[in-house]
């Protein structure tokens, strides 16, 4: 697999999800090995590589750090730390009184190593000039005081979506981060349509200080685990204690070996394959996980709910804790202007008592796409596609009700249909079924020639979102939305993509002539249309919105 890197992205671990199977691993060891010898194998992977590390995510811990920062400012010296948190000003959020009595606190990841010190690869990566910043860990938390509710939204680092960069530029989610934490939360608004409130930015040796500041954490191993790019290095099986750097070493993982019992790790055979950018080696000696992002997900979503419950049991409140926590985070700590101590303040008191450690976690569903993906000619390498409708579905169980477009007729929405495959065919197809949805259809002779391989595009202007939704709802496959200029002056444009479906009337609709009378959004098998082609054999079926946790995978002890 090629490491492609993209424009205005300079972190060389960009890949997607990998192929790999395999199943469990061996229990000789562990980190009660010499740290000296362990010190002596880091140093030894830095020098002798050609080629810089790769695989450097990091853990926006936001299900417990809002919670942690909001808590500390009940104390005197809670508060005097909060006015080390570093602020931005604040562009593109939606302001609280907007969505009323829940705040949506986008938790962010950030890839700077030179933010970094006292982690001897990053030091060197640093000094490399490896200073590309994105954001490998996109979180968005879901706060509703009035009932404590707590839920916490991932969104897949290489979801392909447009408006990533500035200017409408589409790109891999992460890569917003190059242009600011204002340009990932609009991003996310216009591409998700989640209003986000507030932003709270972190880098990984922050996450590695608030765990040595809790005196680390214990969790279980079902199976000796091996990461050659993050430097996971699980030798047993069972509860084991884990400092700060080692967590780190967790939840940065996203090319996991594991190993059952007897399985010898052949470690010069993995890391060659990492070098080589393949990552899988069948002489591994034990197995690959290959869920790459999503596992490393799957893996962060575990250790929160290990930390919240950690937090919990310090007692949120408790001077001590508060103190010490607080210490490790707010000089690394980056929030936007408007996040203020009052309200960090009111937070802390409303959801003193919740439970963070069993909140619902989602996980934005994707379409993975297998090949090297090309998009107006430029390689972005590995992607994943935003897919419909099991993201308008997450969403709406994340926000806590559906889409508010989804109430709209569709005789009251202007739509343009734009060819993005180099098909009239198709094109015309498309408009053909939405016309026969009700939607008011305006002729465009617009193209937007992606590529062979295209997601689709419901494009809308500022004001337009609910219209924009309420035509998504009658799509399926790798739609995503965006906001832009709709073609010929309508409402919404969709950029007709390779992997498309549009919704019919109902039978009952069809037979009584009331076109678009069905519920709004109504489809099933047997009434979908597909215009495109719906069998692309580089794509992955739908990704869970909860993928289960794999049994090789640590837990809670």
């Amino acid at each position: 697999m090629a490491d492609e890197q993209q424009p205005g992205d300079d972190d060389p671990d960009d890949l997607g999800p990998s192929a790999g199977a395999g199943a469990s691993g061996d229990a000789t060891g562990g980190h009660a090995a010499p740290r000296a010898g362990w010190r002596a194998r880091r140093r030894a992977r830095v020098a002798g590589r050609s080629r810089l590390r790769r695989n450097l995510t990091r853990t926006a811990i936001g299900l417990v750090l809002v919670v942690v920062v909001v808590a500390g400012a009940v104390t005197g010296y809670g508060a005097y730390r909060i006015h080390q948190i570093h602020r931005v000003a604040a562009h593109h959020l939606t302001p609280t009184t907007v969505t009323g009595p829940t705040e949506n606190i986008l938790l962010i990841g950030s890839t700077n190593r030179c933010a970094v010190k006292g982690l001897a690869n990053f030091v060197a990566q640093c000094k490399a000039g490896v200073t590309g910043i994105n954001s490998d860990v996109v979180m968005v938390l879901r706060l509703v005081p009035a009932d404590h509710r707590v839920t916490l939204l991932s969104i897949p680092r290489d979801t392909f979506v447009p408006g990533a960069r500035a200017g409408g530029l589409y790109n891999k989610i992460d890569a917003s981060l190059v242009d600011g934490p204002n340009q990932l939360a609009a991003a996310i608004q216009q591409d998700f349509g989640i209003p986000i409130n507030h932003f709270v930015e972190l880098n990984f040796g922050t996450f590695a200080n608030v765990v040595s500041a809790l005196g680390g954490i214990r969790m279980y191993f079902p199976d000796r685990l091996y990461d050659a790019n993050s430097d996971l290095d699980i030798t047993r099986t069972g509860c084991q204690y884990l400092n700060g750097v080692q967590a780190l070493e967790l939840v940065r993982s996203r090319h996991l070996y594991y190993f059952t019992k007897g399985q010898k790790m052949n470690v010069p055979a993995i890391r060659a394959a990492g070098v080589a950018g393949t990552y899988y080696t069948p002489d591994s000696g034990g197995h690959y996980d290959g869920s790459g992002d999503l596992g490393r997900i799957t893996r962060v979503h575990a250790f929160v709910r290990v930390l919240a419950s950690e937090i919990a049991k310090r007692g949120l409140g408790n001077p001590l804790t508060d103190n010490a926590l607080i210490g490790a985070i707010a000089p690394d700590l980056t929030v936007d202007s408007t996040f203020g101590v009052t309200e960090m303040l009111r937070l802390a008191l409303d959801f003193r008592h919740a439970d963070f450690g069993t909140a619902p976690q989602l996980t934005a569903p994707i379409v993975v796409n297998a090949a090297t993906y090309y998009y107006k000619g430029y390689n972005y390498g590995d992607v994943v596609f935003p897919t419909q409708p099991q993201d308008s579905r997450t969403i709406a169980e994340f926000m806590g009700h559906p889409a508010p477009g989804l109430a709209l007729h569709p005789a009251s929405i202007s739509v343009s249909v734009v060819d993005g495959t180099n098909s009239p065919a198709a094109t015309a197809a498309t408009s053909a079924r939405l016309r026969a949805l009700g939607y008011r259809i305006v002729p465009s002779s617009e193209s937007e020639y992606v590529g062979p391989v295209s997601e689709t595009t419901v494009r809308y202007a500022a004001g337009h979102l609910d219209q924009a939704e309420r035509v998504m709802a009658s799509l399926s496959g790798t739609v995503v939305l965006g906001q832009g200029t709709p073609a010929a002056g309508a409402d919404v444009s969709v950029v007709a993509g390779s992997d498309l479906t549009v919704a019919s009337p109902a039978p009952a609709a069809a037979k009584t002539g009331a076109v678009g009378s069905t519920a709004p959004g109504a489809t099933t098998a047997s009434t979908a249309v597909p215009v495109t082609n719906t069998t692309n054999p580089n794509f992955s079926a739908p990704t869970s919105a909860t993928p289960p946790v794999p049994p090789y995978d640590p837990r809670a002890c």
